[in-house]
């Protein structure tokens, strides 16, 4: 009688144990809200929660994962312990060659540990991303709703493009634009360094070049080491051989001397206040002297920069019109063995080509060598630009034929339903306007293109007609269109509608940042 007692406490000891060790049923847990959206979400019930005795570790030393634990001190204010070693944390960290991840891809198991996987440090960060901002929308930020999430996007390269040659951004400034992309999974920062009003980079072969306000080479050191932490690359850009405005200044012997490549008039790419002064728009690479400083300038830069990837400008040299109304470019055109002037400008971009490859980089340019908008503006050259070159491709009309001719590109239309342009200084104030960028629509009807060629699409924020405005003043310009443009590139559209998406975004706020 007594073992049977004894028995029965056993086993109703044993069974009570057992029940308490499980997670209690309830209600699955709904779709985290996260920008951009997460690919996949298998919900389950409960929550992981954060402890001031939990752990986290890595199976090998992840850069990632130390800022893991900064920035989660920073937004909660609380430390956790590192614990070295494969698994050995309640918040584990490591890679995986299995699963299909790709470059940015991951996976989060949420039970009763957390196990991250990733095949690159890119992937374990993006995970670190996805985790601190579900931590920042829960009580105390230490919840986490079980489930298990995988993630990767459909575009290699999400780009934003700031226009710091126009107008100078101070560093900090920079570092928050890089440190809200990353938070948002955007992964390329195409800084256009150089135009009509300014030289943005000190230089020390030509120590007179820069506008007052540029930035030093360890200002571009420090901007790129902070931007590799987060897993953005820098695509520098000196857009030559037009918008030189102020390198005409600087050296006039370098500009054609003819009045129809000096000015822009009826072009808007110069303010219309200034062509009456004649300041000169484009360098004359037809003359030798011009090629050789172009060549000494960027060789050195273009070793300046980590990235894979030179930006050279290519845009907006003037029409064949004004072209064939410069007697020494029409001159220069049959000494050099050309059909037609135009020519002269895609045989440069080539020869600069062969310069960025020597330096093991590939070259970017924006579309323009065939951009024939009238009758009136006709673009035509009898040779094209290599096609190991990736064009950045502002005009829907002519990217069909781009890609036609076998070239990769970055999409960034300038205007129409799907224009990625941004321009506050500029008059478009409505859908369809150039400049643009039509948040709702972009929203809830663009489906960015997947295909082989194309490397990514781009934002682009323009100063023209802003370039006297702070820092701080084109927040309220761009800060919407990024978040937009983050979760389509990424692939999914996690809100049923545009009110909807600005509301779970705004829970979801402005990352943890710290100079």
């Amino acid at each position: 009688m007594k073992l049977r007692i004894l028995l029965s406490i056993f086993f109703s000891l044993l069974l009570l144990t057992s029940c308490t060790d499980k997670q209690p049923e309830g209600p699955l847990n709904q779709k985290p809200n996260v920008l951009p959206a997460l690919k996949e979400w298998q919900a389950k019930s409960g929550y992981f929660t954060l402890t001031d005795k939990t752990t986290i570790s890595a199976a090998e030393k992840i850069p990632s994962v130390s800022l893991f634990l900064q920035d989660l001190k920073l937004m909660s204010g609380k430390g956790y312990s590192f614990a070295e070693g494969k698994n050995a944390g309640d918040i584990s960290f490591s890679y995986s060659k299995e699963g299909g991840y790709g470059e940015d891809g991951y996976s989060i198991s949420i039970a009763d540990k957390v196990e991250v996987l990733a095949g690159t440090e890119k992937g374990i960060f993006n995970a670190t991303q996805t985790l601190l901002q579900i931590l920042k929308q829960e009580p105390g930020q230490s919840r986490l709703p079980r489930g298990v999430i995988k993630d990767n996007p459909i575009l290699t390269e999400r780009a934003f493009m700031m226009d710091v040659g126009r107008r100078y951004y101070e560093v900090p400034y920079l570092k928050q634009v890089i440190r809200n992309m990353a938070w948002q999974k955007l992964n390329v920062l195409h800084l256009h360094f150089t135009d009509w009003s300014g030289f943005r980079l000190k230089s020390d072969k030509f120590p007179t070049l820069a506008s007052e306000q540029a930035y030093s080479k360890q200002d571009i050191r420090d901007l790129q080491d902070y931007a590799k932490q987060y897993q953005i690359m820098i695509v520098p850009e000196i857009d030559l051989p037009a918008h030189a405005t102020h390198i005409i200044k600087w050296n006039p012997d370098l500009a054609f001397s003819c009045e129809s490549m000096r000015n822009t008039i009826g072009n808007n790419w110069l303010p219309q206040d200034l062509n009456p002064q004649n300041p000169g728009w484009i360098l004359d690479v037809s003359k030798p002297q011009t090629k050789q400083f172009i060549k000494e300038l960027f060789d050195e830069f273009i070793p300046l920069f980590d990235g894979p990837y030179f930006h050279v400008g290519g845009d907006e040299w003037q029409y064949d019109k004004q072209k064939m109304e410069c007697p020494e470019l029409v001159a220069a055109t049959k000494a050099l063995g050309y059909q037609y002037p135009g020519d002269v400008f895609v045989a440069w971009i080539n020869e600069v080509n062969a310069q960025v490859k020597s330096y093991g980089k590939t070259t970017q340019i924006w579309s323009w060598w065939n951009f024939s908008p009238s009758a009136e503006k006709q673009n035509v050259t009898s040779i094209s630009p290599d096609k190991d070159v990736v064009v950045n491709v502002w005009n829907k009309e002519t990217q069909g034929i781009i890609l036609q001719e076998g070239y990769n590109i970055i999409s960034t239309f300038e205007d129409g339903p799907e224009a990625l342009y941004i321009t506050p200084g500029l008059n478009g104030k409505a859908p369809g306007d150039y400049g643009y960028f039509d948040s709702k629509s972009i929203y809830e009807k663009w489906q960015p293109e997947t295909s082989a060629q194309f490397k990514g699409y781009k934002v682009c924020l323009w100063a023209d007609r802003a370039e006297h405005q702070a820092d701080g003043w084109f927040n309220q310009f761009y800060e919407v269109p990024l978040k937009v443009f983050a979760e389509k590139a990424w692939g999914v559209k996690g809100s049923d509608t545009f009110p909807a998406f600005i509301e779970n975004t705004n829970k979801i706020g402005a990352a943890p940042f710290s100079l």
